[in-house]
């Protein structure tokens, strides 16, 4: 007997990877000229830019930039500050060659060791994890509908989310920043904080329009002077970026931060220096999901003969939140006895870990609170704290199957002394990242009928039978090999599950 199956591709979404890499961070250098002789090293810390992703087959090539921020006192409380740029790259091998990979990478600094060999001689050890994972969007062949020799077929609808385009540049930022009305000239600039906020997206045909902020935190010593001036700039960014597949109907994961920033002094016409250049590069990564609903067909059986069919479940992926929050966090820290002022003070993201609590995610940021200190016998000392944020996101699913991947930054941060045993830090913590859910639902791959094995019908045209609450109309119909749909209609139902104990009619199929 003739059978007509009816295939549809679906698209289905695979991790092909997804796993940790240790990057060693090695640099021996000597100081640049104009840098003075270091007498202490005040503090070591590293920064970390992936400058590009490239697939290559089924090899995945990152490199990037290692920057090693070394600071230092070179006599009393002038701070000095020094960096070396260390680049590296890494390759992972993956299991397969993706079609249409997304590769999200993240780095976190294990831990930095600087120690001064000599006046002019450093010598910088550490450590970079990088968090790295590659999807890909594959098509599979599945039976959509199916009839002829009484078949029949369970058919199920999934809330899926198919990623549709990606997009991944940089753009430069160059801007000439005054600082400002009766502000010192600068001596040296000690730190700096370069941070981008996204304020606002659209999308069109196409392309994306982004609205973000550049959130610029400078601290300089004056010329002859050991305080430190701070400097707080907020620049606004706006631009269109190409992202093929996306249109109104998309839901984008939007993830822009800072590939390079560089901040110099410069000088005016009379030669004192009351300006800072800005040279930034800004890196935009923009994702594009689209929810659809796949029909699925996941079971069957003939009336009319014995059959088999090949099941097998299929992973689909469901967006459930695009989720961007900024919390402002407030903590305090003890100061030491023989602290006379703070000279700077500011805060940056150690850690990120989530958990599910009462269909919350709960997202857990390890915070270190850091400061330079002028100390009563003159000398600047480095002093850190860590500080814990818990914040809780009402999100409409449950911990199975959930797939996270958060990403946090400081984007601004002020303090406030009270006297001189205690100060208070507020800073604003960027939360983000999309939140997924994966969904596992048995699909048809082919149906065949045994024409040598028909059923025997039964004689009764109609059988009562007592359902209880929760039972499956599919299930009572395939148990009593006839049609479901005549179930529903003999019984004016609506859904497959019944809500409550009830008398079906039954009426069984010629």
């Amino acid at each position: 007997m003739e059978l007509n199956l009816q295939r549809q591709s679906i698209t289905i979404n695979e991790v092909v990877y997804d796993g940790d890499m240790e990057q060693p961070v090695e640099c021996d250098a000597l100081l640049p000229d104009y840098c003075p002789d270091i007498v202490k090293v005040l503090k070591c810390a590293l920064t970390t830019n992936i400058g590009s992703t490239t697939l290559n087959g089924d090899r995945l090539t990152i490199e990037g930039v290692a920057v090693a921020h070394v600071y230092y006192t070179s006599g009393g409380c002038a701070i000095r500050h020094t960096e070396y740029k260390i680049p590296f790259g890494k390759t992972v091998d993956l299991k397969e060659a993706p079609q249409f990979p997304v590769v999200t990478v993240v780095p976190k600094t294990d831990y930095v060791n600087c120690r001064a060999v000599n006046q002019r001689r450093i010598d910088i050890r550490g450590a970079i994890t990088l968090s790295v994972k590659v999807t890909t969007s594959k098509e599979e062949n599945v039976i959509s509908d199916a009839n002829g020799a009484g078949l029949q077929l369970r058919r199920d609808i999934v809330d899926a989310t198919e990623i549709v385009g990606q997009h991944d540049s940089t753009f430069p930022i160059q801007e000439e920043l005054e600082c400002g009305y009766g502000k010192p000239a600068i001596g040296n600039i000690v730190r700096s904080d370069c941070k981008v906020n996204v304020v606002d997206h659209k999308m069109v045909s196409g392309k994306v329009v982004l609205k973000a902020e550049m959130l610029l935190h400078i601290s300089y010593q004056p010329v002859e002077s050991e305080e430190l001036e701070i400097m707080k700039y907020n620049l606004p960014i706006s631009q269109i970026l190409d992202c093929d597949g996306v249109d109104e109907n998309c839901v984008c994961d939007i993830q822009v931060y800072v590939a390079n920033c560089d901040i110099m002094p410069k000088a005016d016409e009379a030669g004192e220096y009351k300006a800072f250049t800005l040279d930034a590069k800004i890196r935009a990564g923009i994702t594009a999901h689209q929810h659809k609903e796949i029909p699925v067909a996941s079971d069957c059986y003939s009336t009319d003969f014995e059959s088999n069919s090949q099941i097998r479940p299929v992973s689909f992926m469901r967006l459930v939140d695009v989720i961007r929050e900024n919390i402002l966090h407030k903590s305090d820290m003890d100061l030491p006895e023989e602290i006379d002022s703070v000279l700077d003070a500011w805060c940056e993201v150690d850690n990120v870990s989530w958990g599910f609590e009462d269909h919350s995610l709960v997202a857990t940021i390890r915070i270190i609170v850091s400061l330079f200190a002028k100390m009563l016998d003159g000398e600047c000392q480095y002093f850190e704290q860590p500080t814990e944020l818990v914040h809780k996101v009402n999100v409409p699913c449950s911990g199975g199957g959930i797939r996270f991947d958060p990403t946090s930054d400081i984007l601004s941060c002020d303090y406030s002394l009270q006297g001189k045993e205690k100060i208070d830090i507020r800073c604003e913590v960027l939360l983000g990242g999309c939140l997924y859910c994966n969904i596992m639902h048995n699909s048809i791959g082919d149906i065949t009928l045994k024409e040598d094995a028909p059923k025997i019908k039964q004689k009764n045209k109609l059988i009562l039978y007592y359902a209880d609450a929760g039972e499956s109309v599919w299930n009572i119909a395939k148990h009593y090999n006839t049609a479901p749909g005549g179930i529903w209609e003999e019984n004016t139902l609506e859904n497959d599950v019944l809500p409550q104990k009830k008398m079906l009619m039954i009426p069984i199929s010629d």
